[in-house]
């Protein structure tokens, strides 16, 4: 099992004590240590044929100062593999000391276009500049004897921009979260609430390919109704709210529309739903000074995570499509 270099350094500051003769000396303690694994998450967008992660080492420092370290030897992969309730694993149950952790990050390998992280668009591939070099995950406590399991979640909707020759990977967008208090979130969505806004703004159809970009968005239960719903944009206006999680519509097999939405921290929300996703640029606040509307308020929702982490959560948009989530089949909602 994988274990930190610095961890061992602190086997040497065990202490011993004799009190009287060797007879009466206190037994030595083992150390008291958990587990800690980490994987990583994404809802993708559309557009985006490849982002490519190079991953090269896990930091973090305890509650004396010490900064531990783990490599991950450049870990490679593409990100948009693991969508929705899909994860990849970046550490896998390594141990350390019980106790508190902070300034956790991942470094990353910046992209330079040839080597490093990129992002493949269908017009090549692209350097990829990760904000300030680094991947932020949550503080956490490791108990004795037991397994801290999270997992860092990317909304490239919110977090991914296009600036000039490269990408950017902004740190908005993305959160961290104990796998035992998070639940997923399926969606079924009425099509005719897709046709419906595509006719209402058939002249806002994207030029390029006449393919309209339909959107779920996720704001927390502070919203109360369609006016309140802002859109990507840094800055909402003060009388709206910013979504916590944008995710695409997708079709299954039978033409039916669905969304799936990971790892959300317990707690209640509400749903809207936009078909100009093409108008919302995460960048700028698109519904004061561009082109950008939601559609529809699709009500409440509470995620409940379940007795052990990670329990599905349906949701249904208007009259729904039957029950169709893309092939998922969620649980209490």
């Amino acid at each position: 099992m994988n274990q930190y270099k610095s961890v061992l350094i602190l086997s040497t500051m065990l202490l011993t004590s004799a009190c009287g003769s060797d007879s009466n000396s206190d037994a030595v303690p083992d150390n008291l240590n958990g587990q800690f694994s980490l994987a990583v998450s994404d809802s993708p967008m559309a557009g985006v044929a490849h982002v490519g992660m190079v991953m090269n080492e896990l930091v973090m420092t305890d509650s004396t100062g010490v900064v531990l370290r783990h490599s991950l030897q450049d870990m490679a992969f593409n990100l948009l593999d693991y969508q929705g309730m899909d994860s990849h694993q970046v550490i896998s149950g390594i141990e350390l000391p019980e106790g508190h952790y902070h300034d956790v990050h991942i470094n990353m390998v910046q992209g330079d276009g040839n080597q490093g992280c990129y992002v493949d668009d269908g017009q090549g591939r692209h350097a990829l500049h990760i904000n300030n070099g680094f991947l932020p995950v949550d503080d956490f406590e490791i108990i004795n004897g037991q397994h801290h399991s999270m997992t860092l979640e990317i909304d490239l909707y919110r977090g991914l921009s296009h600036e000039q020759a490269e990408y950017q990977l902004h740190h908005e967008g993305m959160w961290s979260i104990d796998n035992s208090q998070m639940g997923h979130l399926l969606g079924e969505v009425d099509p005719q609430w897709v046709a419906d806004c595509e006719t209402a703004y058939a002249d806002k159809a994207p030029t390029l390919d006449a393919q309209f970009h339909h959107l779920a968005y996720l704001y927390p239960n502070s919203v109360t109704g369609l006016n309140q719903m802002a859109d990507m944009g840094p800055t909402p206006p003060d009388t709206m709210v910013s979504p916590v999680s944008v995710s695409r519509l997708k079709q299954d097999s039978e033409g039916n529309w669905y969304f799936t939405m990971g790892y959300l921290p317990e707690g209640d929300y509400r749903v809207g739903y936009s078909c100009l996703g093409h108008l919302d640029d995460p960048a700028t606040d698109d519904i004061t000074t561009g082109e950008f509307q939601m559609f529809k308020d699709s009500g409440t929702i509470t995620i409940e995570a379940g007795s052990e982490g990670g329990q599905q959560n349906e949701h249904v948009c208007g009259n729904g499509n039957g029950g169709n989530h893309g092939g998922h089949h969620g649980g209490n909602g």
